[in-house]
């Protein structure tokens, strides 16, 4: 097993092309897709190898890159929790401020963002990419940013807190990130307030469960009749440990580096990890099939059996359970 990962490694970071590059995507994703942590090991890959041909192409018309800087990926990617298919999450940080600096990391990110499209991964329809000014900046235009989104005191602007918060560093200079996350938490543990407007960001969770028990479907739109695994069963494990590693200083991204980093101080909420990672791996077996993107998050319940329709209506229970009671914890431990 550890010799075909090492040759699937080669064979991504020779690629080239986007084009020779989908090619192994497309075989790689498949000979994987049954395995959670080594698809997202491979999807890491593929996006490294993305950023490298992008760099390629930007330092051959623009030059080297004028200063240090980190490419990270946020999200389900952020979160190591990609599926099959899945969207683009990116930004750029950089070490300089300068107006020079901007245009060329501004490049490369459209470059990036032109990259993955032709490689198979959708643009975000939110323009959560470092394409876009938000997502690529300086660092210290980053802090500013951060200061400024938190004076905003708007539901959007701690959306995008939370969002950049899921980030994780993929190609780069890592502590370029990790200097601004730290800056948040700081700000979060002298102003405890600010922990109270991200809870009220994720508090409402999407109903799931009907009264008498069965698994609710959308009721309109292209997902009529289809059920939300992703708002509805994910989500809640999802923000609740976002929640803990804001409050418990944890730059970690991925959901289950969260949880063990929480381990010792939460004993309760950890046991519920078994049931997440059971969660993902299900929802992967679920999704072998799925032909696009737009389909990904929802599950047609009448391909499931019985067994499994209770196993994901207890996912789900438990998931709303375990927010609930972090959300009354952060309250009672912070007094918010």
């Amino acid at each position: 097993m550890a010799q075909k990962r090492s040759d699937d490694l080669s064979i991504i970071r020779a690629a080239d092309s986007y084009g020779e590059l989908l090619q192994h995507r497309l075989t790689l994703i498949s000979s994987t897709k049954k395995d959670h942590q080594t698809l997202n090991h491979c999807h890491d890959e593929i996006i490294k190898q993305v950023v490298a041909l992008a760099l390629q192409r930007i330092e051959s018309e623009w030059g080297a890159p004028p200063t240090h800087f980190v490419f990270f990926v946020m999200g389900s990617a952020g979160r190591m929790e990609q599926s099959i298919w899945s969207d683009q999450d990116h930004g750029l940080l950089y070490l300089e401020e300068h107006d020079d600096n901007q245009a060329y990391f501004l490049a490369l990110g459209r470059e990036i963002e032109e990259g993955l499209a032709k490689v198979g991964y959708e643009r975000c329809d939110g323009l959560v990419m470092a394409s876009h000014p938000r997502w690529c900046c300086s660092q210290a235009a980053w802090h500013d940013q951060q200061q400024r989104w938190m004076k905003e005191n708007t539901w959007e602007a701690y959306r995008h807190l939370l969002t950049f918060f899921d980030g994780r560093p993929l190609v780069g200079d890592a502590n370029l990130m990790e200097d601004v996350k730290v800056n948040l938490l700081q700000r979060i543990e002298t102003n405890r307030q600010l922990l109270k407007r991200f809870m009220q960001n994720t508090e409402r969770l999407k109903k799931g469960i009907g009264l008498f028990g069965q698994l609710l479907v959308e009721s309109k739109g292209t997902a009529r009749g289809l059920f939300d695994i992703k708002q509805v069963t994910l989500f809640p494990y999802v923000n609740a440990l976002r929640l803990l590693a804001l409050k418990e200083q944890i730059t970690a991204a991925p959901t289950v580096a969260r949880y063990e980093a929480i381990r010792d101080r939460y004993s309760d909420v950890y046991e519920t990890k078994r049931m997440f990672e059971q969660l993902l791996s299900k929802r992967l077996e679920w999704q072998q099939d799925v032909p696009n993107y737009e389909r990904i998050h929802y599950l047609d319940l009448t391909q499931l059996t019985k067994d499994e329709r209770n196993e994901l209506k207890a996912w789900t229970v438990t998931g709303h359970k375990l927010y609930r009671s972090v959300e009354e914890a952060v309250k009672r431990e912070w007094s918010l």
